[in-house]
């Protein structure tokens, strides 16, 4: 599958919504077609099964999300300013791709798809912040890397997704105080 093609991103965003609306079990291809407005085998030439169509719709939200924190971390040249930015992103992927009430759909899918995406998950967040995660104390006290630190915020991040609280203001404020970042209005890098 080509990763440029309009068709098939058009039928992984039905995809995408018809999963938050009904949870993966109750996808059909036949419901993804008539979401996308192609017909059935435009859907089966793309993606013969629903295995492999619900492995693409993971395989490009971790693309997605990659692409989204490189942007962002390319806009902030200070590191706590990219951190806070990192944070909030984070918190508003997880809204736009898993949902509010994720879990409750299909708990069985939600924790798989949390457990599938930490690793790629915690190597964007590392890879792309870089010194910005020397904002955690525990990082910068050398207690924990890079790393460690990228996969506890994430854990943390995660976890309101296990048990919902409907205020993601309160996550993204949760988050900044393990990290140790005071709220104050980012810079952007200049282009």
């Amino acid at each position: 599958m080509p990763a440029n093609s309009t068709t098939a991103e058009t039928i992984l965003a039905a995809a995408q919504r018809s999963i938050r609306r009904r949870g993966p079990r109750k996808l059909s291809l036949s419901a993804v077609a008539a979401e996308a407005g192609v017909s059935r085998p435009t859907v089966y030439r793309w993606f013969p099964t629903k295995t492999l169509l619900l492995a693409a719709v993971a395989a490009g939200e971790v693309e997605q999300f990659d692409l989204g924190l490189q942007h962002l971390a390319d806009s902030y040249a200070d590191p706590t300013a990219r951190f806070d930015a990192a944070l909030r992103y984070l918190v508003t992927y997880l809204d736009e791709t898993m949902g509010t009430d994720a879990i409750n759909a299909d708990p069985a899918f939600s924790l798989q798809s949390l457990a599938d995406s930490l690793g790629p998950h915690v190597d964007s967040v590392a890879r792309v912040l870089g010194d910005a995660l020397d904002q955690i104390p525990a990082v910068r006290a050398g207690v924990l890397t890079r790393v460690q630190g990228a996969e506890i915020l994430l854990r943390v991040a995660y976890s309101h997704y296990l048990v919902p609280n409907p205020d993601t203001g309160q996550l993204v404020a949760t988050l900044r105080a393990f990290a140790g970042v005071e709220l104050r209005m980012p810079r952007r890098a200049a282009r």
